[in-house]
């Protein structure tokens, strides 16, 4: 829809790195539409805390975070841990695939994977 060059994306100019952070969110909000996430939402605490996405899987529901670069933060993540206690806290980003007690990091070419949260044996 941009019509802009694929060598924009493998070597981002100043503006596409500006905007980095929304490609990515689309993108991930595109792969949970496959997914059968019809209604996408998001978490918001007093402007102090955002998650971009609530999904509902296998009836339960979890906060996914997005990340465009390696940052390690999960602040807004663990504001939303404390608040509703989910099975599990989801980031996608470029960084590798990991699991550390109910923290799933997925690595954004691997949303898919989400549909099957609860094949990994969280909290077990």
């Amino acid at each position: 829809m941009l019509q802009i060059s694929s060598q924009i994306i493998l070597h981002p100019s100043e503006l596409f790195s500006e905007y980095n952070g929304a490609f990515i969110e689309n993108f991930v909000a595109n792969e949970l539409v496959k997914l059968g996430q019809d209604n996408l939402y998001y978490w918001t605490s007093d402007s102090q805390a955002e998650v971009d996405f609530i999904l509902s899987i296998d009836n339960e529901i979890y906060p996914l975070e997005v990340k465009s670069g390696s940052n390690r933060n999960t602040k807004s993540l663990r504001s939303y841990e404390q608040k509703y206690k989910p099975k599990a806290i989801l980031r996608a980003s470029p960084r590798n695939f990991v699991q550390s007690e109910n923290f799933v990091n997925v690595p954004l070419y691997g949303v898919f994977i989400l549909e099957k949260l609860n094949s990994l044996k969280l909290n077990e």
